[in-house]
């Protein structure tokens, strides 16, 4: 009762692959590209290097084997206690899967999508046996940001939520229950909600890109790697997380007053921002930006693991 069923090969999936199996499960992936395998075993590579950064011990050989690359969909669906779909974000092409995975997978498989903010009651609705579709959205990186967000539809039964809940912590993801469906789910709301207002003062003159970036990552950031908003309002007045909202609320309130506004996202102010950005990096250098990027968050992980912060 531990094969894993992966479907598409791509970034998500192979992190999805790695990270279960690191955790002892057999993972059978599929994808319908053969060419997505040969650049899965080199992804794989990159990513058990982001992995020993966290753990010096990360078993190479033991992760491995524990996955079996070029599967059929039938060898991926046969006896897996969760098949976990990683194609792209189209909803026509998830809604065919879906069907597809129903058809070939025993009725007490949980089927999961990795999408984004498309919603699972669309996504299955061409599936007989809709009581276990589940979406499960990761972070990304999600082979070394530990996160899932597990959300039902209309249809799913909430035991099938607690099953998934549970196979998900047993392959080390911090996995959280969305109990009321909704587009972008918790991260991608919360996400969204920051990106948008960063956009705002951009786009109203109020500060540059740069230093809107330095706001986050040498201040937030920092207090976000450890603690949610909640604990920070918590800690942020003598008597706790009630004196911090009474002090502040007035000023929260008027600043969700100006924050009402969805910002255009124009083609001519999308081409600026591109323009602006690759002034700061250019496009050459992005490979290299992404790989210390994972290598930075490895690494707080790692502290995190040492201070008992982490998962």
């Amino acid at each position: 009762m531990n094969k894993i069923g992966i479907c598409g090969a791509g970034l998500i999936g192979a992190s999805w692959a790695i990270g279960f199996a690191n955790s002892g499960f057999k993972c059978f992936v599929y994808d319908e590209s053969e060419d997505s395998f040969t650049k899965f075993k080199d992804l794989a590579i990159k990513l058990i290097q982001d992995l020993r950064i966290i753990n010096p011990e990360t078993d190479e050989e033991k992760i491995n084997s524990n996955i079996k690359l070029n599967c059929t969909i039938e060898e991926t669906c046969n006896n897996s206690i969760l098949v976990q779909e990683s194609v792209l974000e189209d909803l026509e092409l998830k809604k065919s899967v879906f069907a597809q995975l129903d058809k070939l997978t025993p009725e007490n498989t949980i089927i999961a999508s990795s999408s984004s903010y498309l919603l699972i009651s669309r996504i299955s609705e061409l599936v007989k046996h809709k009581h276990r579709c589940i979406n499960a959205h990761p972070a990304l990186p999600p082979h070394i940001v530990p996160f899932v967000e597990v959300s039902g539809g209309v249809n799913t039964d909430p035991k099938i939520i607690k099953q998934a809940i549970s196979i998900y912590k047993k392959a080390k993801y911090a996995a959280i229950t969305v109990n009321k469906e909704a587009e972008g789910f918790v991260l991608n709301r919360l996400q969204g909600a920051l990106l948008n207002e960063a956009v705002r003062l951009h786009e109203g003159g109020f500060a540059s890109m740069e230093d809107i970036d330095i706001a986050l990552k040498h201040a937030l950031g920092l207090r976000w790697a450890f603690m949610g908003p909640f604990e920070i309002m918590d800690l942020n007045a003598p008597e706790g997380i009630k004196d911090s909202f009474t002090r502040y609320r007035k000023g929260i309130q008027n600043l969700a007053k100006e924050q009402n506004s969805v910002p255009e996202y124009s083609d001519e102010y999308l081409n600026k921002l591109e323009m602006d950005q690759r002034n700061r990096l250019s496009y050459d250098q992005r490979d290299k930006r992404v790989e210390k990027r994972n290598k930075m968050i490895a690494l707080i992980r790692k502290l995190k693991f040492e201070l008992g912060e982490d998962i």
